[in-house]
């Protein structure tokens, strides 16, 4: 979707694939690599060159914020109160949401199958796998058209 808008794709995670056991997350297909144990100087001037950045609730999309890059924030697992505003924040209120902000319940930071209210049912991770990436597009397309970004136009 972003590289048909005309912009280059950077993953700056520290990790190219990180997991463990049956869970691993691999960078996103057809995204440059710029991932590794690099400087948070480096991250930071890479995401300063960026019309935008499209993140989960972490510590880049904290880093995008403070740079003051426009941030869409795909947020599931936590409420919208828990990190800053944002005006592309994409998620879903119809399915379980914000467990990391439940006080009932212990993050376990080891454990990346996670989810305190559905685990091992066919629920697990609603939270994050009911936002579609139409979702997430239509929400980029808004901050496009707010921002007038036009990333294939002359002078862009």
């Amino acid at each position: 979707f972003l590289k048909a808008k005309g912009y280059r794709v950077l993953c700056v995670d520290r990790e190219h694939v990180n997991g463990h056991g049956l869970r691993w997350n691999h960078i996103p297909y057809g995204a440059e690599d710029f991932t590794g144990n690099l400087p948070l100087q480096e991250r930071a001037s890479l995401i300063m060159h960026a019309d935008f950045f499209v993140g989960l609730s972490s510590g880049l999309s904290w880093l995008a914020w403070a740079l003051n890059k426009p941030v869409v924030m795909i947020s599931g697992f936590t409420h919208p109160q828990n990190e800053f505003e944002t005006p592309y924040r994409v998620v879903n209120f119809h399915t379980c949401n914000s467990c990391w902000n439940d006080t009932t319940v212990e993050f376990d930071h080891k454990d990346f199958m996670w989810c305190p209210r559905h685990a091992g049912t066919d629920r697990q991770f609603e939270c994050s796998r009911l936002i579609t990436p139409h979702q997430v597009n239509r929400t980029i397309e808004q901050l496009m058209a707010d921002r007038g970004l036009d990333p294939v136009a002359p002078g862009a």
